[in-house]
């Protein structure tokens, strides 16, 4: 099963998204490549993917640990028409194309985790990532980042206990690149169909299905502190609603996430 360029865009049928594909064995960052090019007026739709990174992105700047050859990792330039107040919308929506691209390869069930991560029975196999590139009051570009666990058999020891892959979650081998182009055409749907008809609402009702942690007691983490409460509700931007323990509610826009057993 190859991967590569040729693999990927091989039948591929999207309008946009994987017309224009960099692929590389070896990158430090697909996230830091997309900006770069994305600067130079590269068109939307631009994917780029490698098989291996070195300094892969998670939020808050962590590193991304993938092995070499076992799973997707890419970056997709995004030139979004709608109200730049709404970009915040955007990681609910490819979540929830991600998860339903790989859904239709699997027996699995997908569930999605505050505020932007796949996971299979609790663990996470994928993470979301989207930077934005703003000048003045307009959205100039957006780097939709994907990282996906598929073909990857074991993980550091510090992570084994909530990471997990496709391949171990179902005991099969995986095609990355027609993974890669489910992916890829699914996305194209949700976000055409986004520019087009502005319903925001339905994206965070979509994704929201998918939650297991409404309802639940959880603790965030932000900017260092701590809070506990209850995982109300995901607003109409994608905000966190918690009641805290004196039964306040707050707003959060992003955060480290765990429910307590």
């Amino acid at each position: 099963m190859e991967f590569n360029e040729k693999s990927i865009s091989t039948n591929l049928n999207t309008k946009i998204f994987g017309k224009r594909i960099f692929f590389f064995k070896s990158i430090k960052s697909t996230m830091d490549y997309a900006k770069k090019i994305a600067e130079r007026d590269e068109p939307e739709g631009t994917v780029i993917i490698a098989d291996y990174q070195s300094h892969g992105r998670g939020r808050f700047g962590r590193i991304w640990k993938s092995e070499p050859g076992k799973n997707i990792l890419m970056s997709i330039i995004l030139r979004p028409t709608i109200p730049l107040e709404k970009f915040s919308i955007l990681p609910f929506l490819f979540s929830v194309s991600v998860a339903e691209a790989i859904e239709k390869n699997t027996n699995l069930k997908i569930t999605t985790k505050w505020p932007n991560d796949l996971l299979i029975n609790n663990r996470k196999f994928c993470g979301i990532l989207m930077e934005a590139s703003i000048t003045a009051d307009k959205g100039d570009f957006v780097i939709l980042g994907i990282g996906i666990n598929v073909n990857q058999s074991e993980f550091p020891k510090e992570i084994q206990d909530y990471a997990t892959s496709l391949y171990l979650s179902t005991g099969k081998v995986y095609d990355r690149a027609e993974l890669t182009k489910d992916i890829l055409r699914q996305i194209e749907v949700d976000y055409e169909k986004l520019n087009k008809d502005r319903d925001f609402k339905s994206v965070i009702e979509r994704w929201k299905k998918r939650c297991t942690m409404l309802g639940q007691k959880i603790t965030v983490i932000q900017s260092g502190k701590t809070i506990t409460g209850k995982a109300i509700d995901i607003d109409e931007t994608g905000f966190l609603l918690l009641e805290d323990e004196t039964s306040k509610i707050i707003k959060l826009s992003s955060g480290d996430v765990t429910v307590v057993k």
